[in-house]
Order: structure tokens, then C-alpha cells, then sequence
């Protein structure tokens, strides 16, 4: 009797694709693993409420309006790590701002810290970039607003312990961003962080 010989299959094989995707994930976990292995934790996720502003729009210089931020950041180094925040906030102190009104800033950075060790708490300076948008109501009817621009971001955060897990978070940044109602913003934040 004559062996049976296989067919040959006309299937791709995706093996290959999901293999090195678990490939990069393992990696990218093996790089933050040893800084981690020096931390207590290697993630963070953070949520804030602040004040802020412009220190140059005319009108509409205020550092009296509201706003959040949310970020995350993972530690690189002992000591260091990559940080990302997201945030938006109120311009114009409910008035006019440069030409617009009921302006708000988006913004996005992504930023390098590094820690020194106090003894009550831990402080972070950070330094970034990011993407920055303004956009209102043309003042007289005119219509929407909106501008965006790159920009550069610098800050210094104080993290006081609560448990293990959790921090109360103090945060304070300026932020230049070449847009044309305002080019200097400052803001100061205050919230929790969770570290994992």
C-alpha cells in the first residue's frame, strides 16, 4: 500500500505576526523591569484639578481659571522616568480672551523628570514638549476660533505619601507655546496619583 502523502496547506500561517508582537511587549516589560526592580512601583496614573492661565494675552492675563489633567508615566531609570499628560483649560476668565471668548487651551506633553528624595516626600523637574490648542467664539459674531502650535513644557511636582499605592500630587509648570492670542501660559495642579 502507497503512504499517503499531505496535502500542502494553501492557509497563511499567522504565527509569526502574534509571536512578534509578545516578543516587543516582552521586551519593552524587560526594559522598565530593572529600574522598576529599584523602584516601588514602575507605572503611575494621576488626575488633577488646577489654576492657571496666560501671563500675555490682552485682554485675558488671568491665572484664576480652571482646568484638569490626567497623566501617566512609567520609571526608565532609578530615579527617572517618561511622563504623559493631557489636559485642558478654561481661558479668559470667563471673558475675553485676546480676540476670542469662552476660549480653552488643549494640551498634550510628553515630558522626561527626575526625582530627588526629600525626606517627607519626593520632588520631580520635568522638562518636555508638546501640542497646544486654543479655540473660542470670535468676539462680535465672527464666527469659531482656533489655533494650535508645538511648544515646550517645564514644571516641578511634589508627591507626598499616602499608602503604598497612592499619592497626594502638587504640581506647578510653565508652558511656551507660539499661538497667536498668548504665548506664555502657567498653570498649578493638585490631585492623586496610583502607582503599580
Amino acid at each position: 500500500m502507497r503512504p499517503r502523502t499531505r496535502r500542502p496547506t494553501t492557509r497563511p500561517s499567522h504565527a509569526p505576526a502574534p509571536f512578534a508582537l509578545a516578543c516587543l511587549l516582552l521586551a519593552g516589560l524587560g526594559a522598565a523591569g530593572p529600574a522598576g526592580a529599584q523602584e516601588l512601583y514602575t507605572y503611575s496614573v494621576s488626575a488633577f484639578g488646577g489654576l492657571g492661565g496666560s501671563v500675555d494675552a490682552d485682554p485675558g492675563d488671568s491665572l484664576g481659571n480652571g482646568g484638569f489633567q490626567l497623566g501617566a508615566s512609567f520609571v526608565t531609570e532609578p530615579y527617572t522616568r517618561v511622563a504623559l499628560r493631557a489636559g485642558r483649560l478654561g481661558l479668559g476668565d470667563g471673558g475675553r480672551f485676546g480676540s476670542l471668548t469662552d476660549a480653552e487651551l488643549d494640551y498634550v506633553t510628553l515630558s522626561g523628570e527626575y526625582r530627588f528624595k526629600e525626606r517627607y516626600y519626593d520632588s520631580w523637574t520635568y522638562i518636555g514638549l508638546g501640542g497646544y490648542r486654543v479655540e473660542g467664539e470670535r468676539v462680535f459674531g465672527a464666527g469659531e476660533g482656533d489655533d494650535s502650535s508645538l511648544g515646550l513644557a517645564v514644571g516641578l511636582v511634589g508627591e507626598f505619601n499616602l499608602t503604598r499605592s497612592f499619592d497626594v500630587v502638587v504640581e506647578v509648570s510653565g508652558h511656551y507655546a507660539d499661538l497667536t492670542e498668548a504665548q506664555v501660559f502657567a498653570m498649578g495642579h493638585a490631585g492623586l496619583s496610583f502607582h503599580f
